[in-house]
C-alpha cells in the first residue's frame, strides 16, 4: 500500500507528539521526520522525498514563512497544511498564496486534523492518474465541504489537553497515579487537571480511587484503563 511520507515542523515537542499520534491515526501516512525549525526541516526536504509537510508558522532559526517561500522557490512541491497559532487574516491570506493546501489553527481540533489529513489523501488519489475531468467530478475533488470541526470535546474540555493528559495515561496505564504524579508531568494545574479526570471517569476511560496509606491525610488516585 503506498505510504505517503510526512513530516512535521514545529518547535513545541509536545504539540509535535501530539501531531505525530494525530497522523499516525492514519493508515496510509508515515512519519518521516520530526523538525524543531524551518532550517532543518529545508535541509531534510531538499534530499528526502516528502508528501505532505504539517508547518507551524512561529519557530525559531526559520519560521514557517520563510521556509514555505524557500520551499516553493526551489520547486519542492509537497502539500504543506499550516498547524499555528497565527490566525490572522493578513498571515492566512498570504501562506494560502504560496500553496498552502489547509490551514488548522491551535487549538485543534482532532477530528478537524483528521478531515485536513483524508482531504490531502483523497486529492491525491484523485490526481494519481491521467484522468480527464468533468467540472462536477472536479468539484467533489477540491471542495472544502467538511472542513469545519468542533473545538471543544465537552464543555471546558479541549482535545489537544485531553490527549496530553490522556497520552501520559496511556504510558503508565494500570498504574494508580496522583493528581500531583499527572499535573507535573502534563503542566497543568491541579484544578484543571481535576475537571479532566472526572471527564475521563465519566466517560469510562479512568478508575478513581483512594490511597490510604500515605501516612496522613487520605489521597485521591486515578487509574487508566482506556485504550
Amino acid at each position: 500500500m503506498r505510504m505517503y511520507q510526512v513530516i512535521i515542523v514545529e518547535d513545541d515537542p509536545m504539540v509535535a507528539e501530539i501531531d505525530k499520534q494525530y497522523v499516525e491515526h492514519n493508515s496510509k501516512m508515515a512519519i518521516a521526520g520530526i523538525f524543531q525549525n524551518g532550517q532543518e526541516a529545508l535541509d531534510f526536504v531538499r534530499t528526502h522525498p516528502v508528501d505532505l509537510i504539517m508547518l507551524d508558522y512561529y519557530m525559531p532559526v526559520m519560521d514557517g514563512r520563510t521556509f514555505l517561500v524557500k520551499l516553493r522557490a526551489e520547486g519542492i512541491l509537497a502539500d504543506v497544511i499550516m498547524v499555528t497559532a497565527a490566525s490572522e487574516a493578513r498571515h492566512v491570506s498570504e501562506l494560502y498564496s504560496y500553496g498552502v493546501s489547509d490551514y488548522l489553527i491551535k487549538p485543534f481540533d482532532y477530528n478537524r486534523f483528521q478531515t485536513a489529513l483524508q482531504k490531502f489523501v483523497s486529492r491525491r488519489e484523485a490526481f494519481a492518474g491521467d484522468k480527464a475531468f468533468n467540472q462536477e467530478e472536479l468539484d467533489k475533488v477540491i471542495s472544502p465541504e467538511g472542513q469545519r470541526g468542533g473545538q471543544f470535546v465537552d464543555k471546558g474540555i479541549h482535545p489537544v489537553t485531553l490527549e496530553i493528559i490522556c497520552s501520559f495515561l496511556r504510558e503508565h496505564k494500570s498504574e494508580k497515579l496522583s493528581i500531583e504524579d499527572i499535573a507535573k508531568n502534563v503542566s497543568l494545574s491541579r484544578v484543571t487537571l481535576r475537571r479532566y479526570m472526572n471527564y475521563l471517569i465519566d466517560k469510562n476511560s479512568v478508575i478513581g480511587g483512594v490511597d490510604y496509606s500515605t501516612g496522613g491525610r487520605p489521597s485521591a488516585v486515578y487509574t487508566y484503563i482506556g485504550k
